[in-house]
Protein backbone atom coordinates (compact mmCIF):
# COMPACT_ATOMS: atom_id res chain seq x y z
CA UNK A 1 0.00 0.00 0.00
CA UNK A 2 2.75 2.56 0.65
CA UNK A 3 2.48 5.38 2.35
CA UNK A 4 -0.92 7.07 3.06
CA UNK A 5 -1.91 10.98 3.14
CA UNK A 6 -4.75 12.10 4.92
CA UNK A 7 -6.40 15.82 4.50
CA UNK A 8 -8.44 17.31 7.73
CA UNK A 9 -10.23 20.46 7.50
CA UNK A 10 -11.87 20.70 4.12
CA UNK A 11 -15.20 22.84 5.20
CA UNK A 12 -13.29 26.10 4.75
CA UNK A 13 -11.78 25.71 8.22
CA UNK A 14 -8.99 23.85 9.92
CA UNK A 15 -7.29 22.05 7.15
CA UNK A 16 -4.49 19.54 7.68
CA UNK A 17 -2.44 16.84 6.47
CA UNK A 18 -0.92 13.69 7.64
CA UNK A 19 1.35 11.36 6.50
CA UNK A 20 1.74 7.50 7.32
CA UNK A 21 3.50 4.93 6.31
CA UNK A 22 2.07 0.86 5.75
CA UNK A 23 3.19 0.12 9.70
CA UNK A 24 1.00 2.51 10.34
CA UNK A 25 3.14 4.91 11.60
CA UNK A 26 2.71 8.42 11.80
CA UNK A 27 5.47 10.05 10.11
CA UNK A 28 4.10 14.03 10.01
CA UNK A 29 0.96 15.78 11.11
CA UNK A 30 0.76 19.41 11.23
CA UNK A 31 -2.09 22.22 10.45
CA UNK A 32 -2.24 24.24 7.48
CA UNK A 33 -2.73 27.45 9.41
CA UNK A 34 0.73 27.46 10.77
CA UNK A 35 2.35 27.96 6.97
CA UNK A 36 -0.64 30.59 5.89
CA UNK A 37 -0.50 31.87 9.25
CA UNK A 38 -4.32 32.72 8.62
CA UNK A 39 -5.89 31.20 11.62
CA UNK A 40 -7.85 28.12 11.27
CA UNK A 41 -6.47 28.44 7.45
CA UNK A 42 -10.26 29.97 7.41
CA UNK A 43 -12.46 30.34 4.23
CA UNK A 44 -9.70 27.97 2.62
CA UNK A 45 -9.58 24.33 1.69
CA UNK A 46 -6.12 24.03 0.46
CA UNK A 47 -4.04 21.63 2.39
CA UNK A 48 -1.36 22.14 0.14
CA UNK A 49 1.53 23.69 2.04
CA UNK A 50 0.89 21.32 4.88
CA UNK A 51 1.05 18.37 2.42
CA UNK A 52 4.16 19.52 0.73
CA UNK A 53 5.64 19.53 4.61
CA UNK A 54 4.86 16.13 5.50
CA UNK A 55 5.75 14.55 1.80
CA UNK A 56 9.26 16.80 2.01
CA UNK A 57 9.71 15.20 6.06
CA UNK A 58 9.45 12.04 4.58
CA UNK A 59 11.47 12.59 1.50
CA UNK A 60 9.09 11.57 -0.89
CA UNK A 61 6.85 13.10 -3.94
CA UNK A 62 3.11 13.07 -3.85
CA UNK A 63 3.01 10.50 -6.36
CA UNK A 64 5.10 8.31 -4.33
CA UNK A 65 1.65 8.31 -2.20
CA UNK A 66 -0.38 4.86 -2.36
CA UNK A 67 -3.24 6.09 -1.14
CA UNK A 68 -4.93 10.16 -0.24
CA UNK A 69 -7.83 10.48 2.22
CA UNK A 70 -10.01 13.02 2.96
CA UNK A 71 -12.41 13.25 5.62
CA UNK A 72 -15.11 15.26 3.60
CA UNK A 73 -17.83 13.78 1.11
CA UNK A 74 -18.52 16.48 -1.27
CA UNK A 75 -21.81 15.61 -2.33
CA UNK A 76 -23.04 14.88 0.56
CA UNK A 77 -26.27 13.61 1.18
CA UNK A 78 -25.65 11.13 -2.37
CA UNK A 79 -23.24 8.27 -1.11
CA UNK A 80 -19.91 8.65 -2.27
CA UNK A 81 -16.46 6.34 -1.42
CA UNK A 82 -13.93 8.96 -4.11
CA UNK A 83 -13.64 12.68 -5.15
CA UNK A 84 -13.16 12.52 -8.71
CA UNK A 85 -13.70 15.93 -9.76
CA UNK A 86 -9.97 17.58 -10.74
CA UNK A 87 -11.11 21.50 -10.20
CA UNK A 88 -11.80 20.34 -6.31
CA UNK A 89 -8.58 18.04 -6.11
CA UNK A 90 -6.28 20.75 -7.44
CA UNK A 91 -8.48 23.76 -4.55
CA UNK A 92 -7.12 21.13 -1.73
CA UNK A 93 -3.87 20.36 -3.20
CA UNK A 94 -2.94 23.44 -5.63
CA UNK A 95 0.01 21.48 -7.95
CA UNK A 96 1.99 24.26 -7.70
CA UNK A 97 3.32 22.90 -4.59
CA UNK A 98 3.70 19.23 -5.84
CA UNK A 99 5.33 19.87 -9.42
CA UNK A 100 2.73 20.08 -11.42
CA UNK A 101 1.02 17.14 -10.21
CA UNK A 102 -2.49 16.34 -9.55
CA UNK A 103 -4.00 13.42 -8.42
CA UNK A 104 -6.59 11.41 -10.10
CA UNK A 105 -8.75 10.35 -6.60
CA UNK A 106 -9.03 10.53 -3.13
CA UNK A 107 -10.70 8.46 -1.17
CA UNK A 108 -13.40 9.53 0.88
CA UNK A 109 -13.76 8.74 4.72
CA UNK A 110 -17.21 9.83 6.25
CA UNK A 111 -16.06 13.00 8.53
CA UNK A 112 -17.32 11.55 12.13
CA UNK A 113 -15.75 8.36 11.17
CA UNK A 114 -12.45 10.33 10.66
CA UNK A 115 -12.82 12.25 13.88
CA UNK A 116 -13.77 8.97 16.06
CA UNK A 117 -10.68 7.11 14.09
CA UNK A 118 -8.35 10.09 15.50
CA UNK A 119 -9.64 9.64 19.43
CA UNK A 120 -10.22 6.19 19.45
CA UNK A 121 -6.64 4.45 17.52
CA UNK A 122 -4.58 7.38 19.21
CA UNK A 123 -6.42 6.22 22.61
CA UNK A 124 -4.24 2.62 22.35
CA UNK A 125 -7.33 0.96 24.22
CA UNK A 126 -8.51 -2.24 22.33
CA UNK A 127 -12.05 -1.44 23.36
CA UNK A 128 -14.36 1.64 23.63
CA UNK A 129 -17.39 3.72 23.27
CA UNK A 130 -16.78 6.76 21.24
CA UNK A 131 -18.62 9.84 21.31
CA UNK A 132 -18.37 12.26 18.60
CA UNK A 133 -19.94 15.85 18.76
CA UNK A 134 -18.86 19.26 16.24
CA UNK A 135 -21.18 21.53 14.53
CA UNK A 136 -22.03 19.46 11.54
CA UNK A 137 -19.82 17.30 9.44
CA UNK A 138 -21.30 15.13 6.22
CA UNK A 139 -24.97 15.89 7.53
CA UNK A 140 -24.18 14.81 10.66
CA UNK A 141 -23.34 16.37 14.34
CA UNK A 142 -23.08 13.83 16.95
CA UNK A 143 -22.79 10.28 16.98
CA UNK A 144 -21.87 7.06 19.06
CA UNK A 145 -19.39 4.56 18.14
CA UNK A 146 -17.94 1.42 19.54
CA UNK A 147 -14.72 0.74 18.94
CA UNK A 148 -12.97 -2.74 18.82
CA UNK A 149 -10.25 -4.73 16.83
CA UNK A 150 -12.67 -4.96 14.18
CA UNK A 151 -12.91 -0.97 13.45
CA UNK A 152 -15.66 1.41 14.92
CA UNK A 153 -18.93 0.52 14.70
CA UNK A 154 -22.19 3.44 14.71
CA UNK A 155 -24.40 2.73 17.22
CA UNK A 156 -26.46 6.52 17.09
CA UNK A 157 -26.54 9.21 14.89
CA UNK A 158 -28.01 12.62 15.05
CA UNK A 159 -28.71 14.89 12.07
CA UNK A 160 -26.92 18.41 11.91
CA UNK A 161 -30.79 19.77 13.00
CA UNK A 162 -29.68 18.15 16.23
CA UNK A 163 -26.30 19.79 16.31
CA UNK A 164 -24.75 20.53 20.12
CA UNK A 165 -21.73 22.42 18.94
CA UNK A 166 -23.61 24.79 16.59
CA UNK A 167 -26.09 25.32 19.62
CA UNK A 168 -22.47 26.23 21.92
CA UNK A 169 -21.03 28.49 19.58
CA UNK A 170 -24.48 30.28 18.32
CA UNK A 171 -24.82 30.74 22.41
CA UNK A 172 -21.05 32.57 22.29
CA UNK A 173 -21.99 34.65 19.22
CA UNK A 174 -24.86 35.94 21.02
CA UNK A 175 -23.30 36.94 24.38
CA UNK A 176 -20.91 39.16 21.75
CA UNK A 177 -17.59 36.45 22.08
CA UNK A 178 -16.92 36.36 18.20
CA UNK A 179 -18.17 33.80 15.83
CA UNK A 180 -17.62 29.74 15.91
CA UNK A 181 -14.12 30.43 16.27
CA UNK A 182 -14.23 32.20 19.90
CA UNK A 183 -16.87 29.54 20.84
CA UNK A 184 -14.02 28.33 23.45
CA UNK A 185 -14.34 31.67 25.40
CA UNK A 186 -17.61 30.60 26.53
CA UNK A 187 -16.42 28.02 28.55
CA UNK A 188 -14.13 30.26 30.01
CA UNK A 189 -17.16 32.87 30.78
CA UNK A 190 -19.37 29.93 32.20
CA UNK A 191 -17.47 29.43 35.40
CA UNK A 192 -18.42 33.34 36.27
CA UNK A 193 -22.27 32.34 36.30
CA UNK A 194 -24.55 30.64 37.73
CA UNK A 195 -26.94 27.91 35.79
CA UNK A 196 -30.20 29.63 36.56
CA UNK A 197 -31.67 28.94 33.11
CA UNK A 198 -33.35 25.45 32.12
CA UNK A 199 -32.86 25.54 28.28
CA UNK A 200 -35.87 24.06 27.40
CA UNK A 201 -35.71 23.40 24.11
CA UNK A 202 -32.46 21.49 24.51
CA UNK A 203 -33.20 18.82 26.64
CA UNK A 204 -31.90 14.71 27.66
CA UNK A 205 -34.31 12.20 26.67
CA UNK A 206 -35.31 8.76 28.35
CA UNK A 207 -33.63 6.86 25.57
CA UNK A 208 -29.81 7.59 26.97
CA UNK A 209 -29.98 10.69 24.05
CA UNK A 210 -31.18 14.33 23.69
CA UNK A 211 -33.87 16.29 22.07
CA UNK A 212 -33.53 19.41 20.42
CA UNK A 213 -36.77 21.52 19.38
CA UNK A 214 -36.79 24.88 18.58
CA UNK A 215 -40.17 24.67 17.24
CA UNK A 216 -41.61 27.60 19.87
CA UNK A 217 -39.12 29.96 18.42
CA UNK A 218 -39.79 29.15 14.36
CA UNK A 219 -38.03 26.01 13.49
CA UNK A 220 -40.04 23.22 12.81
CA UNK A 221 -38.82 19.76 12.84
CA UNK A 222 -38.70 19.11 8.95
CA UNK A 223 -36.58 17.37 6.40
CA UNK A 224 -34.00 20.16 6.38
CA UNK A 225 -31.55 18.31 4.09
CA UNK A 226 -32.19 20.23 0.70
CA UNK A 227 -31.20 23.66 3.01
CA UNK A 228 -27.64 22.28 4.76
CA UNK A 229 -25.54 23.30 1.94
CA UNK A 230 -26.74 26.78 1.22
CA UNK A 231 -26.50 27.78 4.86
CA UNK A 232 -30.51 28.37 4.52
CA UNK A 233 -30.61 26.16 7.34
CA UNK A 234 -28.19 27.29 9.72
CA UNK A 235 -29.12 31.09 9.19
CA UNK A 236 -32.40 30.08 10.47
CA UNK A 237 -31.37 28.28 12.92
CA UNK A 238 -29.45 31.28 14.17
CA UNK A 239 -32.53 33.39 14.67
CA UNK A 240 -34.18 31.03 16.52
CA UNK A 241 -31.54 30.63 19.06
CA UNK A 242 -31.32 34.55 18.82
CA UNK A 243 -35.45 34.38 20.06
CA UNK A 244 -34.84 31.65 22.42
CA UNK A 245 -32.24 33.58 24.04
CA UNK A 246 -33.85 37.07 24.07
CA UNK A 247 -37.04 35.26 25.86
CA UNK A 248 -35.14 34.26 28.61
CA UNK A 249 -33.70 37.69 29.59
CA UNK A 250 -30.57 38.11 27.96
CA UNK A 251 -30.36 40.18 24.35
CA UNK A 252 -27.86 40.00 21.98
CA UNK A 253 -24.65 41.88 22.53
CA UNK A 254 -22.52 43.27 20.05
CA UNK A 255 -19.44 44.49 22.12
CA UNK A 256 -18.04 47.99 21.02
CA UNK A 257 -14.85 48.66 20.20
CA UNK A 258 -12.87 51.49 20.18
CA UNK A 259 -9.21 52.92 18.44
CA UNK A 260 -6.52 52.72 21.34
CA UNK A 261 -3.75 55.92 20.26
CA UNK A 262 -1.42 54.18 22.12
CA UNK A 263 -1.19 51.03 20.57
CA UNK A 264 -2.51 51.63 17.06
CA UNK A 265 -5.24 48.73 17.42
CA UNK A 266 -8.90 48.26 17.97
CA UNK A 267 -9.42 47.39 21.67
CA UNK A 268 -13.23 45.90 21.88
CA UNK A 269 -14.69 46.27 25.31
CA UNK A 270 -14.25 42.45 27.35
CA UNK A 271 -16.67 43.19 30.22
CA UNK A 272 -19.60 41.26 31.31
CA UNK A 273 -22.76 40.90 32.97
CA UNK A 274 -23.91 39.01 35.66
CA UNK A 275 -26.86 37.90 32.75
CA UNK A 276 -24.33 37.22 30.24
CA UNK A 277 -22.25 34.99 32.57
CA UNK A 278 -25.68 33.14 33.85
CA UNK A 279 -26.14 32.20 30.09
CA UNK A 280 -22.95 31.33 29.72
CA UNK A 281 -22.88 28.88 32.86
CA UNK A 282 -26.50 27.31 31.71
CA UNK A 283 -25.17 26.74 28.12
CA UNK A 284 -22.21 25.09 29.31
CA UNK A 285 -24.35 22.85 32.01
CA UNK A 286 -27.03 22.14 29.25
CA UNK A 287 -24.42 20.98 26.83
CA UNK A 288 -22.52 18.72 29.90
CA UNK A 289 -25.58 17.44 31.03
CA UNK A 290 -26.86 16.13 27.26
CA UNK A 291 -22.57 14.62 26.82
CA UNK A 292 -23.02 12.37 29.91
CA UNK A 293 -26.01 11.14 28.64
CA UNK A 294 -24.55 10.19 25.54
CA UNK A 295 -21.52 8.92 27.03
CA UNK A 296 -23.16 6.88 29.69
CA UNK A 297 -25.82 5.34 27.53
CA UNK A 298 -22.76 4.09 25.54
CA UNK A 299 -20.92 2.85 27.95
CA UNK A 300 -23.91 0.56 29.06
CA UNK A 301 -24.80 -0.34 25.59
CA UNK A 302 -21.02 -1.21 24.41
CA UNK A 303 -20.37 -2.98 28.02
CA UNK A 304 -17.04 -1.02 27.64
CA UNK A 305 -15.27 0.88 30.63
CA UNK A 306 -13.92 3.03 28.25
CA UNK A 307 -14.70 6.13 26.67
CA UNK A 308 -12.94 8.46 23.90
CA UNK A 309 -14.24 11.82 22.85
CA UNK A 310 -13.58 13.89 19.77
CA UNK A 311 -15.22 16.99 17.10
CA UNK A 312 -15.25 20.53 17.69
CA UNK A 313 -17.15 19.54 21.37
CA UNK A 314 -14.04 17.90 21.98
CA UNK A 315 -12.11 20.99 22.62
CA UNK A 316 -14.39 22.29 26.01
CA UNK A 317 -12.14 20.85 28.29
CA UNK A 318 -14.61 21.65 31.45
CA UNK A 319 -17.22 19.36 29.62
CA UNK A 320 -14.10 16.47 29.38
CA UNK A 321 -13.49 17.01 32.98
CA UNK A 322 -17.22 16.12 33.59
CA UNK A 323 -17.13 12.83 31.66
CA UNK A 324 -14.11 11.85 33.33
CA UNK A 325 -15.55 12.58 36.73
CA UNK A 326 -19.33 11.54 36.06
CA UNK A 327 -19.82 8.98 32.43
CA UNK A 328 -18.69 6.13 34.59
CA UNK A 329 -16.15 5.61 32.34
CA UNK A 330 -12.87 4.20 34.20
CA UNK A 331 -10.58 5.75 31.37
CA UNK A 332 -11.49 8.44 29.30
CA UNK A 333 -9.04 9.82 26.24
CA UNK A 334 -9.34 13.25 24.17
CA UNK A 335 -6.86 13.57 21.35
CA UNK A 336 -5.03 16.71 21.13
CA UNK A 337 -6.64 17.80 17.99
CA UNK A 338 -10.44 16.67 18.56
CA UNK A 339 -11.48 19.24 15.97
CA UNK A 340 -11.55 19.44 11.79
CA UNK A 341 -7.40 18.92 11.75
CA UNK A 342 -7.16 15.88 13.36
CA UNK A 343 -9.70 14.63 10.87
CA UNK A 344 -6.21 14.01 8.92
CA UNK A 345 -4.72 11.65 11.21
CA UNK A 346 -8.25 9.74 11.69
CA UNK A 347 -8.64 9.53 8.18
CA UNK A 348 -5.03 8.12 7.33
CA UNK A 349 -5.27 5.85 10.64
CA UNK A 350 -9.21 4.08 9.25
CA UNK A 351 -7.95 3.77 5.56
CA UNK A 352 -4.64 2.00 7.08
CA UNK A 353 -6.70 -0.32 9.41
CA UNK A 354 -9.47 -1.19 6.13
CA UNK A 355 -6.39 -2.30 4.16
CA UNK A 356 -5.66 -4.72 7.21
CA UNK A 357 -1.90 -2.02 7.97
CA UNK A 358 -3.15 -1.39 11.34
CA UNK A 359 -4.53 -3.49 14.23
CA UNK A 360 -5.82 -2.62 17.29
CA UNK A 361 -4.77 -1.64 20.05
CA UNK A 362 -2.68 0.77 18.10
CA UNK A 363 0.53 2.44 20.37
CA UNK A 364 -1.28 5.33 22.19
CA UNK A 365 -0.36 8.86 21.25
CA UNK A 366 2.25 10.52 23.68
CA UNK A 367 2.64 13.45 21.97
CA UNK A 368 1.94 16.04 19.40
CA UNK A 369 5.41 17.36 18.24
CA UNK A 370 4.82 16.02 14.04
CA UNK A 371 5.74 19.12 12.53
CA UNK A 372 8.53 21.21 11.14
CA UNK A 373 11.71 21.39 13.62
CA UNK A 374 14.77 23.81 13.08
CA UNK A 375 18.23 22.41 14.50
CA UNK A 376 20.39 25.78 15.82
CA UNK A 377 22.25 26.12 12.85
CA UNK A 378 19.08 26.89 10.91
CA UNK A 379 18.04 29.29 13.87
CA UNK A 380 21.78 30.88 13.59
CA UNK A 381 21.14 31.83 10.45
CA UNK A 382 17.71 33.45 10.90
CA UNK A 383 19.26 35.40 13.59
CA UNK A 384 22.29 36.38 11.65
CA UNK A 385 20.27 37.57 8.91
CA UNK A 386 18.29 39.50 10.22
CA UNK A 387 20.76 41.00 12.85
CA UNK A 388 19.32 40.21 15.87
CA UNK A 389 21.66 40.11 18.83
CA UNK A 390 21.49 36.69 20.65
CA UNK A 391 23.46 34.82 23.19
CA UNK A 392 24.05 30.85 22.86
CA UNK A 393 23.63 28.70 25.43
CA UNK A 394 23.04 25.24 23.56
CA UNK A 395 21.48 22.59 26.17
CA UNK A 396 22.12 24.87 28.93
CA UNK A 397 19.47 27.08 27.78
CA UNK A 398 17.13 26.20 30.25
CA UNK A 399 19.52 27.73 33.34
CA UNK A 400 18.88 31.12 32.43
CA UNK A 401 15.34 30.88 31.28
CA UNK A 402 14.55 29.16 34.45
CA UNK A 403 16.28 32.24 36.29
CA UNK A 404 14.45 35.22 34.18
CA UNK A 405 11.34 33.33 34.68
CA UNK A 406 11.71 32.93 38.18
CA UNK A 407 12.65 36.67 38.52
CA UNK A 408 9.20 37.60 36.55
CA UNK A 409 9.87 37.26 33.13
CA UNK A 410 7.64 35.86 30.61
CA UNK A 411 9.68 33.94 27.97
CA UNK A 412 8.89 32.99 24.39
CA UNK A 413 9.40 29.32 24.80
CA UNK A 414 10.66 27.77 21.33
CA UNK A 415 11.67 24.47 20.96
CA UNK A 416 12.07 21.22 18.47
CA UNK A 417 9.14 20.26 16.20
CA UNK A 418 5.98 22.05 16.25
CA UNK A 419 2.86 20.75 18.47
CA UNK A 420 -0.43 19.88 16.36
CA UNK A 421 -3.44 21.13 17.70
CA UNK A 422 -4.32 24.28 19.61
CA UNK A 423 -2.61 24.01 22.98
CA UNK A 424 0.95 24.67 22.82
CA UNK A 425 2.59 21.59 25.24
CA UNK A 426 6.40 22.85 25.42
CA UNK A 427 7.87 22.94 22.07
CA UNK A 428 5.57 26.44 21.02
CA UNK A 429 4.86 27.91 24.32
CA UNK A 430 4.92 31.22 26.08
CA UNK A 431 6.06 30.96 29.62
CA UNK A 432 5.60 32.87 33.00
CA UNK A 433 5.88 32.37 36.59
CA UNK A 434 2.53 30.75 38.18
CA UNK A 435 2.80 32.16 41.61
CA UNK A 436 1.04 35.71 41.27
CA UNK A 437 -2.36 36.37 38.92
CA UNK A 438 -0.43 39.46 38.33
CA UNK A 439 1.25 37.39 35.73
CA UNK A 440 -1.90 36.03 34.06
CA UNK A 441 -2.93 39.59 33.83
CA UNK A 442 -0.10 40.93 32.21
CA UNK A 443 -0.21 38.30 30.01
CA UNK A 444 -4.21 38.08 28.79
CA UNK A 445 -3.64 42.21 28.40
CA UNK A 446 -0.21 43.09 26.72
CA UNK A 447 0.98 39.68 25.07
CA UNK A 448 -2.39 37.82 24.40
CA UNK A 449 -4.27 40.90 23.76
CA UNK A 450 -7.65 39.23 24.71
CA UNK A 451 -10.26 39.23 27.43
CA UNK A 452 -9.04 39.91 31.30
CA UNK A 453 -11.71 37.21 32.03
CA UNK A 454 -9.42 34.24 30.45
CA UNK A 455 -7.84 31.46 32.24
CA UNK A 456 -4.33 30.43 31.48
CA UNK A 457 -2.99 26.58 32.36
CA UNK A 458 0.35 24.88 34.04
CA UNK A 459 2.68 22.76 32.93
CA UNK A 460 3.31 20.21 35.95
CA UNK A 461 6.38 17.90 36.70
CA UNK A 462 4.79 14.62 36.69
CA UNK A 463 6.28 14.05 40.09
CA UNK A 464 4.32 16.51 41.56
CA UNK A 465 1.26 15.90 40.03
CA UNK A 466 -0.42 14.55 43.34
CA UNK A 467 0.39 17.55 45.10
CA UNK A 468 -1.29 20.00 42.35
CA UNK A 469 -4.42 18.12 41.00
CA UNK A 470 -6.99 16.79 42.42
CA UNK A 471 -7.32 13.01 41.50
CA UNK A 472 -4.66 13.36 38.72
CA UNK A 473 -5.51 11.12 35.65
CA UNK A 474 -5.00 11.63 31.92
CA UNK A 475 -3.50 14.89 31.17
CA UNK A 476 -0.59 15.21 28.52
CA UNK A 477 -2.72 17.32 26.04
CA UNK A 478 -4.47 20.45 28.26
CA UNK A 479 -7.84 19.23 26.86
CA UNK A 480 -9.54 17.54 30.50
CA UNK A 481 -10.07 20.44 32.91
CA UNK A 482 -9.54 19.09 36.66
CA UNK A 483 -10.90 20.62 39.67
CA UNK A 484 -6.99 22.31 41.71
CA UNK A 485 -5.69 21.50 44.93
CA UNK A 486 -5.59 23.46 47.89
CA UNK A 487 -1.95 23.53 47.82
CA UNK A 488 -2.75 24.41 44.23
CA UNK A 489 -4.32 27.16 44.88
CA UNK A 490 -2.30 28.34 47.10
CA UNK A 491 1.26 28.17 45.21
CA UNK A 492 0.33 28.52 41.59
CA UNK A 493 -2.89 30.38 41.58
CA UNK A 494 -2.33 32.19 37.93
CA UNK A 495 -3.48 29.05 36.38
CA UNK A 496 -6.56 27.82 38.98
CA UNK A 497 -9.54 29.14 37.16
CA UNK A 498 -12.37 31.14 39.70
CA UNK A 499 -14.26 28.05 39.21
CA UNK A 500 -11.21 26.15 41.38
CA UNK A 501 -10.07 24.71 38.26
CA UNK A 502 -7.66 23.91 36.26
CA UNK A 503 -6.93 22.48 32.71
CA UNK A 504 -3.36 20.64 33.41
CA UNK A 505 -0.78 19.11 31.28
CA UNK A 506 1.83 16.54 33.24
CA UNK A 507 5.20 16.37 31.82
CA UNK A 508 6.86 13.42 31.21
CA UNK A 509 10.89 13.71 30.97
CA UNK A 510 10.70 10.78 28.22
CA UNK A 511 8.82 12.46 26.10
CA UNK A 512 9.84 16.66 26.26
CA UNK A 513 13.27 16.08 28.13
CA UNK A 514 14.13 19.67 27.40
CA UNK A 515 11.17 21.06 29.04
CA UNK A 516 10.99 18.65 32.00
CA UNK A 517 14.36 19.86 32.75
CA UNK A 518 13.32 23.59 32.58
CA UNK A 519 10.54 22.93 35.06
CA UNK A 520 13.01 20.98 37.55
CA UNK A 521 15.54 24.01 36.94
CA UNK A 522 11.93 26.48 38.02
CA UNK A 523 11.78 24.59 40.61
CA UNK A 524 15.05 24.64 42.19
CA UNK A 525 15.28 28.51 41.83
CA UNK A 526 11.55 28.53 43.77
CA UNK A 527 9.80 25.59 44.93
CA UNK A 528 7.45 25.43 42.58
CA UNK A 529 7.31 22.21 39.91
CA UNK A 530 4.82 24.26 37.32
CA UNK A 531 5.21 27.04 35.15
CA UNK A 532 2.23 28.93 33.88
CA UNK A 533 1.74 27.88 29.85
CA UNK A 534 0.34 29.14 27.00
CA UNK A 535 0.42 29.00 23.34
CA UNK A 536 3.32 31.30 21.15
CA UNK A 537 1.02 33.36 19.58
CA UNK A 538 -1.21 37.00 20.29
CA UNK A 539 -4.70 37.29 19.41
CA UNK A 540 -4.51 37.36 15.46
CA UNK A 541 -2.73 34.80 14.45
CA UNK A 542 -2.15 30.59 14.55
CA UNK A 543 0.72 29.57 16.92
CA UNK A 544 4.32 30.36 15.73
CA UNK A 545 6.10 27.66 13.63
CA UNK A 546 9.03 28.92 12.37
CA UNK A 547 12.17 30.83 14.06
CA UNK A 548 11.25 34.30 11.98
CA UNK A 549 7.38 33.79 13.29
CA UNK A 550 8.94 33.36 17.03
CA UNK A 551 11.19 36.39 16.02
CA UNK A 552 7.91 38.22 14.76
CA UNK A 553 5.27 37.46 17.67
CA UNK A 554 8.33 38.08 19.84
CA UNK A 555 8.94 42.01 18.82
CA UNK A 556 5.14 42.58 18.14
CA UNK A 557 4.39 41.74 22.29
CA UNK A 558 5.38 42.69 25.74
CA UNK A 559 7.54 39.52 25.70
CA UNK A 560 10.72 39.73 27.47
CA UNK A 561 12.90 37.10 26.24
CA UNK A 562 13.00 34.63 23.50
CA UNK A 563 14.58 31.03 23.99
CA UNK A 564 14.92 30.11 20.02
CA UNK A 565 16.49 26.22 20.69
CA UNK A 566 19.77 27.01 22.74
CA UNK A 567 19.49 30.71 21.74
CA UNK A 568 18.80 33.48 24.27
CA UNK A 569 17.25 36.77 22.38
CA UNK A 570 16.05 39.56 24.84
CA UNK A 571 14.96 43.18 24.43
CA UNK A 572 18.16 44.95 25.43
CA UNK A 573 20.92 45.93 23.69
CA UNK A 574 23.65 43.54 23.62
CA UNK A 575 26.33 41.54 21.17
CA UNK A 576 26.47 37.68 19.69
CA UNK A 577 28.04 35.79 22.01
CA UNK A 578 29.00 32.06 22.20
CA UNK A 579 30.25 29.37 19.61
Amino acid sequence: MGYVLGLGGPYHHDSSACLADDTGTILAFVEEERFTRRKHNKDSRSCAQSAAYCLAKAGIRLEDVGEIVVAWNPGWPEQADHITDRELIRELLAPGYFNGYTPRSLTIVDHHLAHAASAFYLSGFADSAVLVADGSGDGVSTTVYHGTAAGLKVLRQYPFTQSLGWFYETVAEHLGLGDWTSSGKLMGLAAYGQPRHELKFLRTSHDDGYLLDLSRYGLPAVDETANYTNFTYYNRLKRAYASAFTDLGVPAHHRPATYDLATGRMIADSGFTPAQADLAASAQHALERCLLQLARGALTQTRSTRLCVAGGVGLNCSANGVLRRHSGAKALFVPPAPGDAGCAIGAALECLRRAGRLSVPYAPMVTTALGPAFADDQIRETLDRTQIPYSYHGDGIVDPIAHALAAGSIVGWFQGPTEAGPRALGHRSILADPRTIATRDRINRDIKRREMWRPLAPSILAEAAEKLIAEPGPADFMVISYPATDHARATIPATVHVDGSMRPQIVQEATNPRYARLLGAFEAETGVPALLNTSFNHEAEPVVCTPTDALRTFFATELDALALGGFLVTKSDGRRSGP
